[in-house]
């Protein structure tokens, strides 16, 4: 026999690497890439009250449904700093299965299907496999649990997607975390699609898998719920036992000349008698209505049926909710009315739905169907939904159509793109579009790294050698020729002001010159091309000087991890791609006035991506060609703020390659009647199927017709 002095349920999933502490909230801004205003004619009240409400940051934004790019430790993080501490509702999560398979998203352009390579910190999304086995898996999973708990309301709940690989691995770590008081259930979700490969062996070492899990988990163990409803299945009218064989003999007492020895009658004998009361004052009425000749020529069977019928049309007009006991003189015990249901009650089988879809090209996408079931049976009107791995966004976009408030995060820029897309097809309310303020300085800092010890990593990682007189410039031999090296700082955009002065220094450094100028940048400033020609015209010179510019890709964060000195990097020469920046460049505004307004047409003139992340060459040539026919098909999105302000993005405006069977792209330029007597700066923001983006502005004068 246990003492009394022994502690109960203290088992625990230990392994080597497990956090020891709690994470804590960072106190990091997030800052907004966009502003999504799907439909600017309906919706501006909506962005009047958001934009005043900037004068207070915190609340502004909390009014919102937010789309969060990046790390969802440091998004919640965040979002605990910022107030939203046990204020949402319901957590749908769908986090990677670690089952050893490689995910990829796939577009189609001009008809040819190609394969998106993703990046090395897309793997959250696309690539399942954990350099450190079960362990490093574990490690990510269980601070963001610790997080989710602290963000759920006390009312709230948590559903957990898993198949077989890792079901049993969470289950023990959530009953850690969230209390195994506060598990639900285990729900069980039917796969879909089979793909029927192990039906071609003669002999084959394990059973196909049809189904996969949702751990159920709540904050408090006093949390009730409606019963969960089918929105797939009615229920009709029908007569049940009366009697039920759980034993409570309070519940035994006289009905229709029957007293139950043992079991007991389900519901109270106030409510009984009134039932049957109901039930006689219906049959009399029916008698009284029935034809005594037509009674006679009928079976007990057909009389059967058309006494059920009358009593569901006098049920109705009765008001729906009368309810009904009757007494069969060939069934032992009374019976009561179980009245028709639009919907069906359900257990925690939930086969007769579809849990994954195929329509975004996204892999691992998760039927509405699934998402419909879980938000309207776990959540009221004025809850907040949450979903930090957002994937393509179904769980955002039923939050939307339900009108819930949400929160979709994602590391991946291509699930960021899916999901925007989805909602401003769909006509949603504003949103925000966001990624956390000086995002490359905390993921650098999450790393162990410091900033100055950056600028030479990423050097080496190009294959450069860094310099000892300048810290942010490194030389390369390429070929025949040599090439300086910029590495520009992480919290910043590269200028071509800076660009300018780096040239000229190329052209004299070391005596001889640079051949090339490559620009390695983490991001780069509003109409930096054009910006560069025009100082390279009005410079009255001819720059000797190549300039190169380059994107600093997400895979460095990964090799930031494993260097533990410079020297660490030089066995990762040439495994990391740099691709040059995309080019972009806007038509010159059409101004068409009508009075005291304006039509002004603003579109894309040029859109030119340099390299393409596709690994199949063949598909890659098949692109390259219908580039040439058809320059803007590898647009996936682009905005237009018509009054951008220099600081926020307002994408009153959007157009995007429509999805699925039809694939349409987007059109070239598009047009806003604006108010004459202003001067404008019309900002757009173009996204390609590869998750480059780029912006420029222009400015449009209306002050006056000349």
């Amino acid at each position: 026999m246990l003492g009394s002095w022994q502690k109960k349920n203290t088992a625990r999933l230990q392994w080597n690497t497990k956090p020891r502490r709690a994470v804590n909230p960072k106190d990091v801004e997030f800052q907004t890439a966009e502003v999504v205003i799907p439909n600017s004619a309906r919706d501006q009240q909506t962005i009047r009250s958001f934009f005043n409400s900037l004068s207070n940051i915190q609340t502004g934004k909390t009014s919102m449904n937010r789309l969060i790019w990046g790390d969802n430790l440091l998004a919640m993080q965040a979002l605990l700093a910022s107030g939203y501490e046990g204020r949402i509702s319901l957590i749908y999560i769908d986090p990677p299965f670690w089952t050893n398979e490689n995910y990829y998203a796939t577009f189609e352009v001009g008809g040819t299907e190609i394969t998106k390579t993703p990046s090395v910190v897309e793997h959250i999304a696309y690539k399942d496999i954990w350099e450190g086995g079960i362990d490093s898996f574990l490690d990510m999973l269980y601070p963001r649990f610790q997080l989710m708990r602290r963000l759920l309301a006390t009312n709230g709940s948590i559903f957990v997607h898993v198949d077989y690989h890792i079901g049993h691995y969470i289950k023990l770590m959530m009953d850690e975390i969230f209390g195994m008081e506060n598990f639900r259930n285990e729900i069980i979700v039917k796969r879909g699609r089979k793909k029927g490969l192990m039906y071609q062996f003669e002999k084959v070492d394990r059973m196909h898998s049809s189904n996969d899990s949702i751990m159920w988990y709540t904050k408090s163990s006093d949390s009730k719920f409606k019963h969960p409803l089918s929105e797939t299945e009615s229920v009709e009218a029908k007569w049940m036992g009366f009697w039920s064989n759980v034993d409570r003999p309070t519940m035994r007492y006289e009905l229709l000349g029957t007293i139950p020895t043992r079991g007991q009658w389900k519901w109270k004998e106030e409510r009984a008698v009134k039932a049957v009361e109901n039930y006689r004052k219906f049959e009399k009425e029916f008698k009284e209505n029935m034809i005594l000749e037509e009674s006679r020529n009928m079976t007990e069977g057909e009389l059967e049926f058309r006494k059920n019928k009358s009593l569901l049309e006098y049920w109705r007009t009765t008001g729906q909710v009368l309810e009904f006991i009757r007494k069969r003189e060939s069934v032992k015990y009374p019976e009561y009315w179980v009245e028709p249901r639009e919907h069906k009650l359900i257990d925690n089988m939930w086969t007769d739905i579809e849990t994954y879809n195929y329509s975004t090209g996204y892999p691992t996408e998760k039927h509405t169907e699934l998402l419909e079931r879980i938000i309207a049976n776990f959540s009221n009107k004025g809850d907040i939904i949450a979903d930090f791995f957002a994937g393509s966004g179904t769980t955002v976009v039923i939050a939307e159509k339900k009108d819930l408030q949400w929160i979709g995060c994602d590391f991946s820029k291509t699930a960021i793109q899916v999901i925007r897309n989805r909602l401003v097809q769909n006509d949603s309310k504003p949103f925000l579009v966001e990624n956390i303020g000086n995002y490359q300085r905390q993921l650098i800092y999450l790393t162990g790294s410091r900033i100055y010890e950056i600028q030479p990593i990423v050097l080496k990682l190009y294959g450069a050698t860094p310099r000892k007189d300048y810290p942010d410039l490194g030389t390369k031999k390429e070929e025949d020729s040599l090439e300086l090296v910029y590495v520009s700082y992480p919290d910043r955009p590269v200028t071509a002001k800076k660009v300018y002065e780096l040239e000229s220094l190329a052209e004299r450094l070391d005596g001889t010159g640079y051949q090339r100028l490559v620009i390695l940048g983490w991001d780069y400033e509003y109409n930096y091309d054009e910006i560069l020609h025009e100082r390279e015209h009005s410079s009255k010179r001819q720059w000797q000087t190549k300039v190169v510019s380059k994107t600093i890709p997400p895979e460095v964060y990964e090799y930031l991890k494993k260097a533990k000195t410079v020297d660490d990097i030089n066995s990762l020469d040439g495994k990391i791609r740099f691709y040059n920046k995309p080019y972009l460049r806007l038509t010159n505004p059409e101004i068409k006035w009508t009075g005291e307004k304006c039509d002004v047409i603003v579109g894309i003139e040029r859109y030119v991506v340099f390299d393409f992340p596709i690994e199949n060459e063949e598909h890659k040539k098949e692109v390259q060609e219908l580039i040439k026919e058809k320059p803007l098909s590898l647009i996936d999105y682009w905005a237009v703020d018509w009054d951008y302000d220099g600081i926020t993005f307002k994408s009153s405006w959007q157009a995007m390659r429509r999805m699925g069977r039809n694939i349409v792209t987007t059109p070239k330029s598009t047009c806003k009647e604006l108010d004459a007597g202003k001067l404008y700066t019309i900002a757009v923001r173009v996204v390609d199927i590869f998750g480059n983006d780029a912006s420029n502005t222009v400015n449009v004068d209306l002050r006056g017709k000349n």
